[in-house]
């Protein structure tokens, strides 16, 4: 596997944005969900999600001849910390994406905020690994924030008749989503998914015998992330009386693929420098996520739309075009 600090730009460029398209077909798939009559819960998709992902690297970290070395060798502790840390928080990441989606929060502003978490990702990396933030990469930065920004204003407000409908609720108290609330859950969203990104960035950057603690370990991180997750999400189907159906094992095969691939895209090159990886893994992924909102969920295209797409592409040739003048070392 190849390191990502000897990546080419390009080919790290091109990972990233793989990761960021695939990783917001998982998103797609939880909103469609909560848009489906009946409506199949968030975990319902993770369940499956999760079980077709422990799966799938289980079957890849047993086909490796020094399975036994990857799961108890030099390393391994970290290895099995970051995983468990990551499925854990993962785990409450469904959770929060449940909750806003079975309120009819919309797609945009909740996938703009799971992306904002790179932000949190970059800081660490630069105060734990001293990682240069030159100016194409802070120009970077300023147009992604620019691009979430735009892309969570241009949020389509409640349909007619929902808010009267929540009120009218026995549980109104629950189920209706002030702003403060709202905020506070998009808040718990960058945390729990920075935490995945900063394990990453962690086990990226950690060396044993010559290789990143990623590239020795990454088939028992997989593991250890989609087993916690699966553990998670089946105990609270049960507790809640969520049954399998042909609609949850569809959207949850459909988002395994957009996860296992997404995340395989991400973690071949999370050795890479943060502001570049996270950044524009982070941009692609609203992107795509705008683009399904309006092409599959009925979002409209106007000028927020239109700067979105705008402050993104700005914020890509930034991050990844690191040969201008002002920005070599």
């Amino acid at each position: 596997m190849t390191n990502g600090l000897a990546m080419s730009r390009g080919r790290v460029v091109v990972l990233t944005i793989l990761s960021g398209v695939c990783i917001s077909a998982v998103g797609a798939m939880y909103r469609l969900g909560s848009m489906c009559t009946p409506r199949v819960e968030t975990m319902q998709v993770m369940l499956v999600l999760s079980a077709a992902g422990l799966v799938y690297f289980l079957i890849g970290l047993f086909r490796r001849s020094d399975w036994r070395q990857a799961v108890r060798g030099p390393g391994s502790a970290s290895v099995w910390v970051a995983g468990t840390i990551t499925g854990v928080g993962q785990v409450l990441l469904g959770l929060l994406f449940s909750f806003c989606f079975s309120r009819n929060v919309p797609l945009t502003p909740v996938w703009c905020a799971q992306a904002l978490s790179f932000v949190i990702a970059i800081v660490y990396a630069r105060a734990v690994f001293r990682e240069r933030l030159d100016v194409a990469k802070l120009l970077s930065l300023v147009a992604a924030g620019g691009c979430i920004v735009a892309s969570a204003l241009n949020a389509p407000p409640p349909e007619e008749g929902v808010l009267e409908t929540v009120a009218a609720a026995p549980d109104a108290e629950l189920a209706a989503v002030s702003g403060l609330l709202l905020a506070g859950l998009l808040v718990g969203i960058v945390l729990c998914n920075a935490s995945t990104q900063v394990c990453m960035k962690e086990l990226g950057m950690r060396q044993s015998g010559g290789q990143s603690l990623m590239q020795r370990g990454r088939e028992l991180y997989m593991v250890l992330l989609y087993g916690s997750l699966t553990l998670g999400t089946a105990g609270y189907c049960v507790v809640h009386g969520l049954p399998m159906t042909w609609a949850s094992l569809g959207l949850g095969l459909a988002a395994a693929a957009g996860s296992i691939s997404g995340i395989t895209f991400l973690t071949a090159c999370v050795s890479a420098p943060a502001a570049v990886v996270f950044t524009i893994g982070g941009v692609a992924g609203i992107v795509s996520a705008s683009l399904i909102s309006v092409l599959a969920l009925g979002e409209t295209v106007n000028e927020l739309w239109i700067a979105t797409l705008a402050l993104a592409a700005a914020a890509i040739v930034l991050g990844s075009g690191m040969r201008f003048p002002f920005a070599r070392r």
